[in-house]
């Protein structure tokens, strides 16, 4: 069984050409109810993050975003599917130490900085433990690195915000703190989910350009996951966007946020607010709800919502089309045949 990558290889000329992450039809099936009824929250998904890349993954609640970030770090066990750090295979059922080991490399920013921080004890004290666990810092070094990892994260002088607890710091200080936290591990990913959702809107941008600082400084790789396009273009170099578990968009952040090709895509633009158009939105025409995850329709799982469905929606699972320079969608509306026939629901057409 190969173990996940090691502080060596992570270092290594031949690690730092290969892709921080790559995940292989990654695959999680929940049973949930006394019945046993079967959830498949992410289905078959292929990505890869490169060395010092950020990546937005984007979509609706309960589009499958949170759980991808769960089966990265081991929150969650696959059901199926591959993933390889810095080219090294991660093994989909870690324990005990080799678990603590794959963790140094890959951290995780949680999207409510409260929840996720110990209320009984002091920020000094939720620092230092990452830095025993790794065996990072020892005795008296551990306070000169806390205050350290504190400075770097704008909560200067270190000394002083150590020795406060969480419910005596701002929802931005503790996010702040949060991402000490996880630089504390020195790691080659950090998974930010929703990591500004929960804050207020005039301390989000700090929030965004501080990890983009990180990013820079440490030559961080990220998987940045929101449901915000205007977020995912400021953070991310490519956005992948998710419906119903599966991918159905990626590629470079201005093609697909400018020029999606996805109708799902165009959704999630056409619902965002506009700042130069008095912050309405265009109409939406998609109807209709995220489905059952347990009883998804046969085919696009979007095509009950979809205003621009085919015949061929419904008779099998789009496969990705390449629709540009490393811009993939999943729609039949690329293949020039298929797209040739009438729509399910004209109804729904937009209006020229």
């Amino acid at each position: 069984m190969t173990s996940p990558a090691t502080d060596a290889t992570a270092r290594s000329p031949q690690a730092t050409s290969l892709p921080a992450l790559e995940l292989g039809g990654l695959t999680k099936v929940f049973v949930v109810g006394r019945g046993g009824k079967k959830v498949t929250a992410v289905n078959n998904v292929s990505l890869h993050i490169g060395r010092g890349e950020v990546l937005a993954l984007v979509g609706e609640s309960g589009s499958g975003k949170s759980t991808i970030a769960r089966l990265i770090a081991h929150l969650h066990e696959p059901s199926s599917g591959s993933m390889k750090l810095s080219g090294q295979v991660v093994p989909n059922n870690l324990r005990g130490a080799a678990l603590t080991k794959f963790r140094k490399h890959v951290q995780m920013i949680f999207q409510d900085p409260y929840g996720s921080l110990n209320g009984l004890n002091t920020i000094g004290y939720i620092l230092s433990r990452p830095l025993v666990i790794h065996g990072i810092a020892r005795g008296k070094d551990i306070p000169a690195q806390v205050n350290t990892l504190l400075e770097r994260v704008g909560l200067a002088p270190g000394a002083t915000w150590a020795a406060k607890k969480p419910h005596e710091l701002s929802g931005g200080q503790r996010q702040r703190v949060v991402i000490a936290r996880a630089l504390a591990a020195r790691p080659e990913l950090i998974l930010a989910d929703e990591p500004t959702s929960a804050l207020d809107v005039s301390i989000r941008l700090d929030i965004m350009n501080l990890l983009l600082d990180l990013k820079d400084q440490e030559g961080l790789s990220m998987l940045f996951i929101t449901h915000d396009l205007a977020g995912a273009r400021y953070m991310a170099d490519r956005v992948s966007v998710m419906y119903t578990g599966y991918i159905v968009e990626i590629g470079p952040s201005d093609q697909v946020i400018d020029a999606p090709q996805h109708p799902y895509t165009q959704l999630l633009r056409s619902a965002a607010p506009k700042p130069d158009e008095a912050m309405r939105p265009e109409r939406v025409e998609a109807r209709g709800e995220v489905p059952d995850l347990s009883n998804l329709p046969p085919g696009c799982p979007f095509e009950p919502r979809c205003p621009q469905a085919r015949a061929a929606c419904r008779e099998g699972l789009p496969r990705m089309y390449d629709v540009g320079p490393g811009h993939q969608a999943r729609c039949i509306l690329h293949d020039p045949a298929l797209a040739q026939q009438p729509l399910l629901h004209p109804e729904r057409a937009p209006t020229v």
